[in-house]
């Protein structure tokens, strides 16, 4: 699709937008185990609490600036004026910044979990986990992102936090149901349930909410 390939070249020449989150991720969880001396033999304990929190905070970083640009120099506005269905290219924008910024972190995840349990089996199921949540996080920001689009992204991170918690909880109790091999598959299913529900609605919610910004 045009839209698709247009999305995917502006995301891929600015380098510093796509990057970036991931280096914010890489980085704290190259420090994860600097700063817990007492436990460098029990990194696991806290380490998947500490890997979704990274996941949130790189999704949240990746969307700051989804919109700003096309705002301030008129392309938005453009964009809704030529295009009968700005909803879908609301989504594919988000899907070219999960495929951009999303499945490297997810990669990564995997890796830094087997780095630090040792343990395959364990670690496979967090690279679906991983591109899942990320996907929702990022339609979550997004949403903050356009309710915050001329008052700065700070104001819509904080209003979109609260959504974004019980997601964390929900990967929280997937991963005691993994370690304990009780069930698991229910939460992937939950989360892919809820992912399916906020890729259509998230979108249109955002459309409607940029239009109101230009009117």
């Amino acid at each position: 699709m045009e839209i698709l390939k247009i999305e995917f070249l502006k995301l891929r020449k600015k380098t510093r937008i796509w990057l970036g989150p991931i280096l914010v991720f890489w980085l704290i969880m190259i420090a994860y185990p600097l700063t817990v001396e007492l436990l460098q033999d029990r990194l696991q304990i806290g380490f998947f609490s500490v890997l979704w929190i990274a996941i949130l905070i790189s999704m949240m970083l990746a969307t700051e600036d989804i919109f700003t640009e096309d705002y301030n120099d008129g392309s938005l506005e453009q964009t809704i004026i030529q295009e009968s269905s700005f909803q879908v290219g609301i989504g594919l924008k988000v899907f070219v910044y999960w495929f951009l910024i999303g499945i490297p972190v997810s990669l990564l995840s995997f890796i830094f979990s087997f780095g630090t349990t040792q343990n395959f089996e364990l670690s496979l199921p967090i690279f679906p986990l991983s591109l899942i949540s990320s996907y929702i996080f990022l339609n979550i920001f997004v949403l903050g992102n356009s309710l915050s689009l001329n008052k700065g992204s700070v104001l819509g991170a904080l209003v979109t936090m609260p959504i974004a918690l019980p997601v964390l909880i929900v990967l929280g109790k997937g991963m005691t149901a993994l370690q304990f091999d009780i069930n698991f598959e229910s939460f992937i299913l939950l989360l892919l349930g809820s992912l399916s529900i906020i890729i259509v609605l998230i979108p249109i919610v955002v459309s409607y909410i940029i239009k109101a910004h230009l009117e």
